[in-house]
């Protein structure tokens, strides 16, 4: 099991998305792929390990104050790309919407110390995991992707995220913190 924080795109940009998964899915490069389901798709913003039930119930709290630390701006799925070659991801547009996101991203690490979960320091790269290739590269199928950019969607709730793994792993949100209280700054 692991805990992370994590926004995730709204159901219009999980459909277009979607759709444009599928058209992926039938070329070669998308045969040999294991895919995530879309109720798993995610942006981690922090990964915090294993911590205990008690130091979850301490993350939440501190979180709480995400809302009020940057403007999230409409935000948008664009491009692809693979870490080695074995996860295909979508990225996010750059620009003054990930600008607002990295900010957010920053803060998390004052905001959870002391509540005992062990934070991922690895530098942060915005990236939604799709698929994975056991065997074989992914490579292809980014190419595929390259161009892909979905429609703009604002992250209106941070979420603290219990991952279980094994034959059937899932996500259960524990925590929602509201980012709606945050004007939104429109895409340029």
């Amino acid at each position: 099991m692991s805990l992370f924080i994590a926004v995730r795109p709204d159901d219009a940009a999980c459909e277009d998305l979607q759709h444009e998964l599928e058209r992926v899915r039938r070329l070669p490069a998308g045969g040999a792929l294991q895919w995530q389901a879309p109720s798993r798709w995610h942006v981690t913003l922090a990964f915090l390990g294993d911590p205990s039930d008690s130091a979850e119930q301490r993350v939440a709290e501190a979180i709480h104050p995400l809302g009020s630390h940057a403007a999230i701006p409409e935000l948008r799925l664009s491009g692809a790309g693979c870490f080695g070659r074995q996860v295909l991801w979508i990225g996010l547009e750059r620009g003054a919407a990930l600008d607002a996101l990295t900010s957010l991203v920053e803060v998390i690490p004052r905001l959870v110390r002391g509540s005992g979960v062990n934070l991922d320091r690895r530098a942060w790269r915005a990236h939604l995991t799709v698929a994975r290739a056991r065997q074989g590269d992914a490579r292809a199928a980014a190419g595929a992707l390259a161009d892909y950019r979905g429609p703009s969607w604002t992250a209106a709730e941070a979420l603290l995220i219990r991952s279980t793994g094994g034959p059937q792993p899932a996500h259960h949100v524990v925590h929602r913190v509201p980012l709606t209280s945050v004007r939104t700054v429109p895409p340029r």
